[in-house]
């Protein structure tokens, strides 16, 4: 129901206004009614209709006054005007100043209920446009995040192929960067002590951990624009994108000791860095798996890549997208041609060996069905990286096969596991990283399914799971409040607390007290 004001000088006017037209029919609602314009543009100051239908000669202020008021204010109401006269020149100041009509008295109902219509139609069109913009607007917020999460990842581990794909992405995270010259680098983070690190200075859970560090990267612009590309342990891999001109000889270098020393502050950790590879656009990158470790003859960053290359296959083949999968696997076969065939076909048996198990984790009967084809003895003998990307690629062409013909692939199985997992483990802190290696993932997909699947993040369910689980133990005296905090693996109690308000409305004791109806001191200590 759109609200409308009504002013006229006459009261007999006013009120036939008012009870001439069956305003509800036509979908408003009459709210005020006012004698002069003095009074509407009072009104206006603290309540804005919809529409406002006035006499356009009042005793003080006219309704050309209201109308140019309106206008002037760029108030979001609509004016229609009424008057006695046929009078061509105040309609046409009228229209100046945006009334949506100009009505002659005595009122012709059908004339006045036809540009009512008319402007229902109007706003209807005008919330429904406003509607859907903010509906758009709040799924390009929740979107970007994830494109976020998941671009950056994939480019840096040689997944994005595609130039326009790039374009279109850059375009959408950074709308005015010339992506020509869209200069980045990639990072590596390496915390020291971080076990000591996480269990006696980090007061809250491993994931609320990478959550503050996103954040933190977030607000950080000190020239560049920072974002996570996976963390592992102690490890955190980030691109810094230039968002901004620097004073002439700042080099990446320097931009990472600033942001190391900002983050060792706010943190409290110490760390180091070091520069994987700079590039003058990001157009270029990807090429970057290859610098990774051949720049340096680095093996154990070649063990890195591939690991994380792995997880990567495993996440695609857990959500469905083998055609990925499988492009990943030709990247790892490319990273390995230059080592011994013994040490490749090691490799490549490991990580045949996990993609068996996910598949089995999926579906046992597809697992059945492929498991001729999992020979380990042919890779074995492969003297060639093509001979190994050959029998390998069958086995993809018959996982696609099936997926394809909807044969194995449940969407809600990973995140099905991934609950049972938090809540077998649900004494312990749980970390989202941890719970994506038990299911051969990578976080970053865990993540995004998880919030698919449930709605929640993964951190947020956890949490869920773990207040549930207090209320549970809260309901037997003989525990402690501290007690429970740390039975559920939190390191304070007042973190614990915290985390109980927030799904309670009340603290451990006061619920135990309001609604347990048990005593029982909270120890914060």
């Amino acid at each position: 129901m759109y609200r409308l004001i009504i002013a006229d000088d006459e009261k007999r006017i006013r009120q036939g206004l008012n009870n001439i037209v069956d305003w509800e029919s036509l979908g408003f609602e009459v709210t005020e009614l006012f004698s002069d314009g003095q009074d509407v543009i009072e009104y206006l100051d603290y309540m804005i209709p919809d529409v406002i239908l006035t006499d356009i000669k009042m005793n003080h202020v006219s309704g050309l006054d209201v109308a140019k008021y309106v206008f002037e204010h760029h108030l979001p109401c609509r004016v229609v005007l009424v008057s006695g006269y046929q009078e061509f020149e105040l309609a046409v100041q009228g229209l100046k100043y945006g009334a949506e009509d100009y009505l002659l008295k005595p009122t012709d109902v059908d004339k006045l209920e036809e540009t009512f219509r008319k402007i229902k139609r109007e706003l209807d069109e005008a919330r429904e446009k406003l509607r859907k913009s903010r509906a758009d607007k709040e799924r390009m917020e929740e979107a970007i995040p994830l494109l976020e999460e998941r671009f950056f990842g994939d480019l840096v581990m040689g997944v994005v192929e595609s130039e326009g794909y790039i374009r279109n992405c850059m375009g959408i995270l950074y709308p005015r960067m010339d992506v020509e010259d869209s200069r980045c680098f990639v990072a590596d983070i390496y915390i020291e002590d971080y076990e000591n690190f996480m269990q006696n200075v980090w007061e809250y859970s491993y994931d609320q951990f990478e959550v503050n560090l996103g954040n933190f990267l977030r607000i950080y612009k000190k020239g560049y624009s920072f974002h996570i590309v996976y963390k592992a342990d102690n490890l955190i891999e980030i691109m810094g994108i230039q968002v901004e001109e620097l004073p002439e000889g700042t080099d990446c270098r320097q931009v990472m000791s600033e942001l190391i020393e900002e983050m060792e502050k706010y943190f409290q950790f110490r760390a180091e860095f070091k520069i994987r590879c700079e590039y003058g656009s990001i157009l270029q990158i990807g090429q970057l798996q290859e610098t990774f470790w051949k720049a340096e003859g680095d093996e154990q960053v070649l063990n890195q890549y591939v690991q994380e290359q792995k997880k990567l296959v495993m996440s695609n083949i857990s959500v469905g997208n083998i055609v990925t999968a499988q492009k990943l696997f030709h990247n790892i076969l490319q990273e390995l041609g230059s080592l011994p065939a013994v040490k490749r076909n090691n490799i490549v048996i490991d990580i045949l060996s996990t993609m068996n198990t996910v598949i089995g984790e999926i579906n046992e009967q597809m697992a059945k069905s492929l498991a001729p084809h999992f020979n380990y003895t042919v890779i074995s003998s492969a003297v060639k990286t093509e001979e190994v990307r050959q029998y390998t690629d069958r086995i993809f062409d018959r996982i696609r096969l099936a997926d394809e013909k909807k044969e194995y692939y449940d969407s809600g199985s990973m995140v099905a596991k991934a609950k049972n997992y938090i809540r077998d483990n649900i004494y312990k802190d749980i970390s989202q990283e941890e719970t994506a290696n038990y299911l051969y993932i990578c976080p970053s997909y865990l993540s995004r399914m998880f919030k698919k699947q449930t709605g929640e993040s993964f951190l947020q369910y956890v949490t869920r799971v773990k207040m549930e689980k207090a209320i549970e133990l809260l309901k037997d005296p003989k525990y402690k409040t501290y007690q429970v905090s740390e039975m559920l693996g939190y390191k304070t109690p007042r973190y614990f607390a915290r985390l109980f308000r927030n799904h309670t409305g009340m603290n451990p004791s006061e619920y135990r007290g309001k609604v347990l109806h048990l005593g029982g001191e909270f120890d914060e200590g």
